[in-house]
């Protein structure tokens, strides 16, 4: 289960760092909530402008998983990220729409299909389907002390 939790915090990622419809997520302290849980907070101390690479540097760190990016389209305000990823040798599907909701604001979904985990003792663990809301907002600079997420 562990590698499951990386990936949806890798999925997560990615749809922060998407979510803007400018390519530029600006630099400062983030506020993020998933699925109407607690907000986290973290400080991106940099802008990062949006391209392949930088959505998938986070996939990549994740053991044993092979993902690539099937499509990734901008419209309006909405961008639409495709993707699928191999984890020790089980396919799994997302598909991610994040909304720009105003100045550094916007609201992602992202539902992931298929997949499952081999376990040290052997066994196969299917990774259940997930459909995850996130809604993210600058909240200003960051600030001393705040965890600082870098790629």
């Amino acid at each position: 289960m562990q590698k499951f939790a990386i990936f949806i915090a890798a999925l997560f990622a990615i749809s922060a760092s998407a979510a803007l419809a400018a390519p530029v997520r600006h630099a400062g302290e983030w506020e993020t909530t998933i699925d109407k849980g607690q907000p986290l907070v973290a400080c991106f101390p940099v802008d990062e402008t949006l391209d392949e690479n930088t959505l998938m540097r986070p996939l990549a760190k994740i053991p044993g998983a092979s993902c690539k990016m099937n499509g990734i389209k901008t419209v309006g305000e909405a961008t639409s990220i495709s993707l699928e990823c191999v984890i020790g040798g089980s396919t799994m599907t997302s598909n991610a729409t994040i909304t720009v909701t105003g100045p550094d604001a916007f609201t992602s979904r992202v539902q992931s299909k298929g997949g499952a985990i081999k376990m040290p003792n052997g066994q196969t663990v299917p990774i259940p389907d997930s459909d995850t809301v996130t809604v993210s907002r600058r909240l200003g600079p960051c600030k001393p002390g705040d965890r600082q997420i870098t790629h």
